[in-house]
C-alpha cells in the first residue's frame, strides 16, 4: 500500500489540530480556530523538515522542546509566563496521554504499527506500515473524544469537591454530622418565614432517631401518631413546603426545624437557626460524596469563626 507525502501530511495536520483543541477546552481557554489551524499548520511542517537536511536536527530533545515552544506560542499566544507554561505542559500532558491510550489499543489488538514518532510528540513524525496509518486514522478520534470526556468528567469532579462541605445538624441535643455540597442553584425556601431549605437523606437522621420516627415524619404520620409526647415535640418542629422532590409523587416536602446548623467551609465556619431540612428518602449522590444538599444562603452570612486546626 502506497502512502504518499501529502497525505502523511495532512493526517499530521489533523491530529496536531485536535490535541491543540483538547488542550484548549481542557485550559478552558477562548476556542481561536484561526490560531489553532495555522498552529497546526506549523506543527505539522515537521512531516517536510525530516526530508531536508535539517532533518537530523528534529531527532534532538532540545528542537523538539523548541519546536513545541512556537506551536503553543502560535495557537495562544503570550499573556504572562504562567498562562505560557500552562498551556505548554497541558499540550505535553493530553500529547502523552492520546498517545499513550493508542499504544494500548496497540497492544490490545496486537497490530503491527510502528507510530511512536508520529504520535508521542507533536514535533515528531513517523512514518509507518499502510497498516499502522489506517489503526492511527481510526484510532486517534476514538482515543481523543475518551480523553475528552474523562478529563471533563474529572473536572466536574473537582468542581464538585471544592462545593463540598462540613455539616453539622444540632437537633434535640443530638448531632448529625455529614457532607453536603453547596448548590447555588438551590434557591427553595419556607413560603411563610423565607427561612433557607437544606434538604438532607432521611438515612442521616434514622441513624439517630431511628426509621420508625424519621418515616412517620416524612410521611406526616407524626400528626396521627398516639404517642402525644413524641407528636407534640416532632409537630413543633414539622413543616410543610410546596416543593416536588425527585423521584417523589408527592409536591410537598416535609422539612424540620432544627435548633441550628453549623457548616464548615473554605476554612470558615457558619451557623444559622433560621433554616429548615427537607427530607429526602433518595440518594442525593450515586457515590455518596455527600448526604446533603446545602443552600447557599447559608455560606453568603458572615462567619462565627475560622475552623480550628
Amino acid at each position: 500500500m502506497t502512502l504518499y507525502l501529502d497525505v502523511i501530511w495532512f493526517l499530521n495536520f489533523c491530529i496536531d489540530y485536535l490535541l491543540i483543541a483538547l488542550t484548549a477546552i481542557v485550559l478552558k481557554r477562548r476556542f481561536n480556530r484561526i490560531r489553532f489551524i495555522v498552529g497546526a499548520l506549523f506543527a505539522s511542517l515537521i512531516v517536510f523538515l525530516m526530508f531536508t537536511p535539517l532533518g537530523a536536527l528534529f531527532y534532538q530533545p532540545w528542537m523538539k522542546a523548541i519546536y513545541s515552544i512556537f506551536i503553543v506560542l502560535i495557537a495562544f499566544g503570550f499573556k504572562r509566563w504562567s498562562y505560557f507554561f500552562q498551556g505548554l505542559l497541558m499540550f505535553y500532558f493530553v500529547t502523552f496521554m492520546t498517545g499513550g491510550g493508542l499504544f494500548a489499543l496497540h497492544f490490545f489488538w496486537q497490530t503491527e504499527i510502528d507510530f511512536l514518532a508520529a504520535v508521542s510528540s507533536p514535533a515528531q513524525a513517523g512514518f509507518g506500515s499502510g497498516v499502522s496509518w489506517v489503526f492511527v486514522v481510526l484510532g486517534f478520534p476514538i482515543v481523543w473524544y475518551f480523553s475528552k470526556a474523562r478529563l471533563e468528567t474529572i473536572e466536574v469532579k473537582k468542581i464538585h469537591y471544592e462545593q463540598l462541605a462540613t455539616v453539622t445538624i444540632h437537633l434535640f441535643d443530638q448531632s448529625i454530622k455529614t457532607q453536603g455540597l453547596i448548590d447555588s442553584g438551590n434557591k427553595l425556601h419556607d413560603p411563610i418565614t423565607r427561612a433557607p431549605v437544606m434538604i438532607i437523606e432521611t438515612t442521616c437522621l434514622e441513624k439517630i432517631f431511628g426509621q420508625e420516627v424519621i418515616s412517620a415524619i416524612s410521611t406526616l404520620d407524626v400528626f396521627n401518631d398516639s404517642d402525644s409526647e413524641l407528636s407534640d415535640e416532632w409537630m413543633k418542629r414539622t413543616k410543610i413546603i410546596p416543593y416536588k422532590v425527585i423521584g417523589q409523587s408527592s409536591p410537598f416536602l416535609t422539612a424540620i426545624k432544627p435548633d441550628s446548623v453549623s457548616i464548615e467551609h473554605d476554612g470558615q465556619v457558619y451557623q444559622s437557626n433560621q433554616v429548615l431540612i427537607g427530607l429526602q428518602e433518595e440518594s442525593l449522590s450515586p457515590d455518596q460524596a455527600y448526604q446533603c444538599i446545602v443552600h447557599p444562603a447559608l455560606v453568603r452570612q458572615p462567619s462565627i469563626s475560622p475552623v480550628a486546626n
